[in-house]
């Protein structure tokens, strides 16, 4: 009974002073402190065991953005619903959105939970929020550390994303951060993609900022993406940007990857293991493999390489006819059966085997794409036939060519000949 009632205590005190005594929202973590203003913005972050404000000044710190018909909208005014506690953000409009809250020992979780007239949202942004902390910058964790202190943005659900709308396909700028320390113009034209990916964490020359996004995908979308001008982004039912859910965290550096691990934990998210050990944490994770094109013939052998290496893990680099069914390919004359022989004559000897899959792609020889194309395959785009086809033609007239046309792409070859695989014709 007594321990139930420290937990109550603590939970109460997670929450406690919501309204200090400017009036602000504070939010609490055993190590981290958020204050919003009365304007929905943030005023504060806070290392609460030295009382260091980390939040960069001079620069806007909304705490959830909106953008409507292309125009970002920044939070008006802000107030606590302390009986269920949420936050109400107000903006113009007359639109209204109630973030939830949740107050835990390592981190702060929000999640959307209404918004006014949600279908006609196109995104909401968490944030950007700008720190003055520019030692580490984790731009894929979402992590930015300084000497002493770290902290950090994780999303919690598929639908929202580490990162900030800066393209409509949604994948980050992609920069090599020795060329310019610009770090404002994330315009990729005449510049390298190596080295960094602009994603939840990004530097800034005050420091750094965090951020997040959720797009609302209740239409279909004509996006630029994969080197096509005009692209179908088709329309995704996952409830819109309501139920968008992020975590904040600040904690001491050397605590940044257990708290981590914590929130996996603690919020449901996946949190592999490998020999009972956390994968982010486990040593074996980063261990060295033996690469071999073993087959059911040399599997003895290529056993007895592995063991004299030191090593656990045997490693085939291509078993695969095709990615999507992953059909295995000749080499194994027993097909599944024969691979599991080999897997189970490794594991007698303490030998690990892996494959190498590339399990989100899909190969042009893989049933999922030919004879017959697969109806859940993703398409650029469609056009009206401008007239009646055989199964004897090589060419099909087609009424737009909007989404056969590739940027950068020319119709002729190096040596002049008409390129087959972008021909088409069209009705002018």
């Amino acid at each position: 009974m007594k321990y139930l009632f420290s937990l109550f205590i603590i939970s109460c005190l997670l929450f406690v002073s919501c309204f200090n005594h400017t009036n602000e929202l504070e939010f609490n973590t055993n190590s981290f402190q958020i204050s919003l203003s009365k304007n929905g913005v943030i005023s504060k972050l806070v290392d609460k065991n030295t009382g260091s404000n980390y939040l960069a000044k001079d620069t806007i710190a909304p705490f959830m953005s909106v953008r409507i018909q292309n125009e970002m909208l920044y939070p008006e005014s802000a107030r606590f619903d302390e009986e269920n506690k949420i936050i109400v953000l107000k903006y113009e409009n007359n639109i209204e959105a109630g973030i939830k809250v949740e107050s835990k020992e390592t981190h702060l979780t929000f999640e959307l939970a209404f918004i006014s007239n949600p279908e006609n949202i196109e995104l909401i942004v968490w944030g950007p929020y700008p720190t003055t902390i520019n030692k580490i910058i984790g731009e894929t964790v979402g992590v930015v550390q300084g000497e002493q202190y770290a902290i950090g943005i994780q999303a919690l659900n598929p639908k929202t994303l580490g990162g900030y709308p800066w393209k409509k396909n949604d994948c980050m700028p992609q920069l090599d951060i020795f060329e310019s320390g610009d770090y404002s113009d994330l315009s990729e034209e005449g510049k390298r993609h190596v080295l960094y990916r602009v994603e939840a964490a990004k530097p800034e020359n005050f420091g750094s900022t965090l951020q997040a996004y959720c797009r609302n995908r209740n239409k279909d979308r004509i996006i630029a993406n994969w080197n096509h001008d005009k692209y179908v982004a088709p329309s995704y039912k996952d409830g819109g940007v309501t139920g968008s859910k992020i975590a904040l965290f600040g904690c001491q550096v050397e605590n940044t990857l257990e708290t981590i691990g914590k929130i996996e934990v603690a919020e449901g998210l996946p949190h592999p293991l490998i020999d009972e050990e956390w994968g982010k944490t486990a040593h074996t994770a980063s261990a060295a493999y033996m690469i071999i094109r073993f087959n059911e013939l040399n599997i003895e052998k290529a056993i007895e390489y592995t063991k004299k290496a030191g090593l656990r893990y045997l490693y085939h680099p291509g078993p695969f006819r095709n990615w999507g069914h992953f059909d295995l390919n000749e080499q194994f004359t027993n097909g599944w059966d024969g691979l599991k022989k080999c897997v189970e004559k490794a594991k007698e000897q303490g030998i690990y085997v892996g494959l190498h899959t590339l399990s989100n792609f899909i190969t042009t020889n893989d049933p999922y794409v030919t004879p017959v194309p697969d109806k859940r395959l993703a398409k650029v785009g469609s056009s009206i036939l401008a007239e009646d086809i055989d199964d004897l033609q090589t060419e099909i007239p087609i009424e737009s060519p909007d989404f056969f046309r590739r940027i950068g792409r020319k119709p002729f070859d190096r040596y002049g000949k008409l390129r087959r695989d972008i021909i088409y014709k069209y009705l002018v």
